[in-house]
């Protein structure tokens, strides 16, 4: 879980390292439109790359689906997108997912599910698609903490499906063939008080969660994965990153969750540049998490200032790097 987006206090002038990436070029197909991408003109590329054919979905909060020549996986999949705020209760809409398949939005069932953390926004869908009956011949793996693998057996989630989960805690590589993933360990976000809401861990699967507040962080994790060799991509739950665990670390694109910042210095500036100036940043964690997807006013709920401080980050490293704005539900490919 993360708070809304908070604009930092003016960036602090100091000596950061400079460095520049491989260029490329993105064909972004989305449903309606296409996510707009932006940025300053690459630098030439010190060897070619092609499209990698990687097709990314944004689900809204941190959330994606991500499909490489067939293979489909999930990160941190929230679809229900209740009013929290009203109603503490973890109210989750059983025929969503149904709803998103029908439409052709979502793909499934996904080979693996990546969560980064315990919170609701994060984890309260996974039993729901661990669970359709649909899926139930096919082997989905998924990828957390260990507090992770226990709330799912508090939420009902079945020993066969929790055989299949694979217990991280930053460091692992793990090669599934098509695709390979690389857990880091990271950090939720940080706000002014130094925290964050809903700490905690389980080290044993405890009563049926029903309040948001059941759902402890755990313990974050990002992802990185690296599809068919050709594209790099990090996935991150939360506002917040461990600089020693993403040295060495080149992604070419970067979901950079944009909740609140506030405490901690240079987070964009220290971001970029740990990981060597990555070709597409995407802002992502800067949306309402409550408004349906069925909703007209979606798009408005976006944080529009989330692009601008990025690309003033971008802008201020001298990188070449791009920012695409994924629109909800909207595919575009790299």
């Amino acid at each position: 879980m993360q708070s809304n987006s908070t604009p930092p206090n003016p960036l602090r002038r100091r000596e950061v390292l400079r460095r520049t990436v491989l260029g490329g070029t993105a064909a972004a197909v989305g449903l309606a439109a296409a996510p707009v991408v932006s940025g300053a003109a690459p630098a030439a590329a010190a060897r070619p790359r092609g499209t990698a054919d990687v097709t990314f979905r944004w689900l809204g909060v941190a959330g994606w689906q991500v499909v490489h020549d067939g293979h489909v996986l999930y990160f941190d999949p929230y679809l229900s997108r209740f009013d929290y705020q009203s109603n503490p209760a973890l109210d989750i809409d059983p025929t969503i997912v149904d709803r998103l398949l029908a439409a052709g939005t979502l793909a499934g069932p996904p080979e693996l599910i990546m969560v980064s953390h315990g919170h609701w926004d994060h984890l309260a869908d996974v039993p729901q698609l661990l669970a359709r009956p649909d899926w139930a011949g096919a082997t989905i793996r998924t990828i957390g903490t260990d507090t992770v693998r226990n709330l799912l057996a508090g939420m009902g989630v079945s020993d066969a499906r929790r055989k299949n989960f694979i217990v991280a805690t930053g460091g692992e590589e793990l090669d599934f063939g098509a695709y390979q993933v690389r857990v880091v360990r990271s950090l939720h976000s940080q706000s002014k008080g130094f925290g964050f809401a809903m700490p905690g861990v389980r080290v044993a699967p405890p009563p049926t969660p029903q309040t948001i507040s059941d759902l402890v962080e755990g313990g974050t994790l990002a992802y990185q994965v690296t599809f068919g060799g050709r594209l790099r991509v990090l996935f991150s739950g939360g506002t917040n990153f461990v600089e020693r665990e993403l040295e060495g670390l080149r992604p070419d694109v970067v979901m950079v969750s944009m909740t609140d910042y506030s405490s901690l210095p240079d987070y964009l500036e220290r971001l970029l540049t740990v990981l060597g100036g990555p070709r597409y940043v995407v802002p992502v964690h800067h949306d309402d998490m409550v408004t349906k997807f069925d909703n007209p006013n979606l798009p408005g709920t976006v944080d529009a200032t989330a692009a601008t401080r990025l690309r003033d980050a971008i802008r201020a490293l001298r990188m070449p790097t791009k920012v695409i704005e994924a629109r909800h539900l909207e595919a575009f490919t790299l």
